[in-house]
C-alpha cells in the first residue's frame, strides 16, 4: 500500500462528516490541486488521449488515481496513462 496522501486525508475527513460542507469543499479543492493519473485505453497519440471507459450498470466511468503506484496496482501490469491536473479532469 502506498503512503497516505493529502487527498486521502481530505477524503476521510469528508466521509467522517457528511453534513460538513467545508470538509466537502476542502476535498474538492485538494482534488483540483492534485496531479491525477488517468488510465488510458491506448498510448497517447500526440496530444490526443482516449480514457479507458468502464461501462457498468450505474453508468460509464473512468479510473483516476492520485499516485502512479495506485494505478499500477489497479492494472497489475504496465498500462498507458496521462498525468493531468485535477482541474483538467474535473
Amino acid at each position: 500500500m502506498t503512503e497516505t496522501t493529502a487527498l486521502d486525508l481530505a477524503h476521510a475527513a469528508m466521509d467522517a462528516a457528511p453534513e460538513d460542507n467545508a470538509a466537502r469543499l476542502r476535498f474538492y479543492h485538494r482534488l483540483a490541486d492534485s496531479e491525477l493519473f488517468l488510465l488510458l485505453s491506448a498510448e497517447p497519440d500526440g496530444e490526443d488521449i482516449a480514457p479507458q471507459v468502464f461501462r457498468l450498470e450505474e453508468g460509464a466511468f473512468v479510473a483516476v488515481f492520485d499516485r502512479e503506484e495506485r494505478l499500477a496496482a489497479f492494472c497489475d501490469a504496465p498500462a498507458p496513462y496521462a498525468a493531468l491536473p485535477g482541474r483538467v479532469i474535473a
